[in-house]
């Protein structure tokens, strides 16, 4: 079965992700995000990688790539939710509802495509 457009959208959501992350690291270099602790740093630098990776798994095998988006959206709006609320980034303020409102979307492809469950036709 060919995936639905539905896993389009998500592919595209996460190519924008990769592209503002691409972006950081052309302006400021490897280390972009200095503002942050380094735990934090490693995680925001690996999301390039990470987005690619996905958006790869979304076109090979795209059930297996929604659950890979759907766990990399949970770590991302839990990392950033915690950088704005916790940390006081305030940078975050608008990213973290748009994160988590994409998130919502992969979620909801996710569970309506779900391996072996109802509605599994594009």
């Amino acid at each position: 079965m060919t995936s639905p457009r539905s896993v389009a959208l998500v592919a595209l959501g996460l190519g924008l992700g990769a592209a503002f992350h691409a972006a950081d690291f052309l302006h400021h270099g490897w280390w972009p995000y200095r503002f942050g602790p380094s735990p934090l740093n490693l995680f925001w630098n690996a999301l390039l990688p990470l987005d690619v990776v996905v958006i790869a798994l979304l076109a090979w095998h795209w059930r297996l790539g929604l659950l890979a988006a759907s766990l990399l959206m949970a770590a991302d709006v839990a990392v950033n939710f915690y950088a704005w609320r916790a940390l006081g980034f305030e940078a975050f303020a608008s990213a973290v509802p748009l994160q988590a409102m994409f998130a919502v979307l992969v979620w909801a492809v996710t569970w309506r495509y779900r391996a072996g469950g109802p509605f599994t036709t594009g």
